[in-house]
């Protein structure tokens, strides 16, 4: 029975979902795996992106439930792939016992189950090494999800922001609208105009709320909280602005061959492959699978040259709108400027300080999403 068990995870590996809440309460690794200082950051009620690695080894799931599979198998006396060979060998005699000559029907499903086994046996390529590697790379993609969940937090924070402002100057504009009409000076629809973008914004706002709580609560359920705790969430890292001429996608190519996980993996499938075809099929997709890395490192490249550029425009124009913003300063203390155009000149300063901080963010994601190809994420098109 064990046999079958085994035979059976090797046909599928099971990739389990977060769907439910998590208790923050038992890790991962036993006590001695961390310093007291690590534990302490990663139990504390303190969410930080340099902790997201931490947190989702120690308290993710889908990452626990991997690690007692691979122990389970570790138990097996490191299961090989010819040890995983010999049970299919050893299921296709179990079905061809079962032949008799008194059930053609019965008999022929034995037979097909028989043939199907020993080519099982024939173009195996797993081993504990390739289960090993696939939950490595589970891990490593997880960590990836948790870092695009806690920087789209943010974003939307800012969005949140930008729209709270912008509310602000539009009932500046409905109040204006109604003194305008008092004399005369404003239709009725302007008034209804103005009010119906007020009735808008608001719904923006109580839209994007409820989609920065889920965002929320699928981060905090990732890494081990339950999805109604409130950890404190703390500002993504600032942007390092000169790591753009460090990084390179010719050079840092053969790092990104020597980490890619499924490149890894395909590579020991081939030395465990022992049918020739089998052998010729996975040559040539680690050959598409280089290329592919490289052609994903380059695509990533670039867009952390787009980001930046992005975000080196929005200080430009940030910049010329905070001496705009002095000038009005200025003159609405000598009342050279109506409340309502001080407000509009106030809106559009406020606009493109948040401008700066969101491009920030997109161009800190830029640079996480290339690292994280580097260090074996990169796309093989697969």
């Amino acid at each position: 029975m064990r046999k079958w068990k085994l035979i059976g995870a090797c046909c599928l590996v099971t990739v389990l979902t977060f769907s439910g809440p998590a208790m923050k309460v038992r890790a991962g690794s036993p006590e001695f795996a961390r310093t007291p200082e690590e534990w302490g950051k990663l139990r504390d009620n303190v969410m930080e992106y340099d902790e997201l690695a931490g947190l989702i080894h120690e308290y993710n799931v889908t990452v626990q439930k991997n690690q007692l599979d691979i122990n389970d198998k570790k138990k097996d006396d490191l299961v090989t792939r010819d040890q995983y060979a010999q049970y299919y060998r050893e299921a296709a005699s179990d079905a061809r016992s079962a032949i008799s000559g008194d059930d053609p029907v019965s008999d022929a499903k034995s037979a097909v189950s028989a043939a199907k086994a020993d080519k099982e046996a024939d173009v195996n390529t797993e081993d504990l090494e390739i289960y090993r590697l696939t939950y490595d790379q589970t891990e490593a993609n997880l960590i990836s999800r948790a870092q695009t969940l806690m920087i789209s937090y943010f974003q939307q924070q800012y969005e949140l922001e930008r729209l709270m402002i912008n509310l602000e100057l539009l009932e500046a504009e409905y109040q204006a609208a109604l003194a305008k009409q008092s004399t005369g000076m404003a239709t009725q629809v302007a008034v209804l105009m103005a009010q119906e973008c007020i009735h808008n914004s608001r719904g923006a706002i109580d839209k994007l709320r409820a989609s920065a709580e889920e965002t929320r609560q699928k981060l905090c359920v990732m890494l081990g909280w339950k999805y109604n705790d409130i950890p404190e969430i703390m500002d993504i890292p600032a942007v390092d602005m000169e790591r753009t001429g460090l990084i390179n996608p010719e050079t840092d190519k053969e790092m990104a061959f020597q980490n890619n996980y499924t490149l890894k993996i395909n590579k020991r499938k081939l030395e465990n492959a022992s049918a020739d075809i089998t052998k010729e099929t996975l040559k040539r997709t680690i050959s598409s699978d280089e290329q592919n890395i490289n052609t994903a490192l380059v695509k990533d490249y670039q867009a952390v040259l787009q980001a930046k550029a992005a975000y080196e425009q929005a200080i430009g124009e940030y910049n010329l709108e905070s001496k705009n913003m002095d000038t009005a300063q200025q003159k609405y203390q000598l009342r050279m400027m109506s409340p309502l155009d001080y407000q509009r000149q106030k809106n559009a300063y406020n606009m493109n300080r948040i401008a700066v901080k969101s491009a920030g963010l997109t161009l800190f994601q830029a640079f996480q999403t290339y690292d994280n190809a580097v260090n074996g994420l990169a796309s093989t098109g697969g």
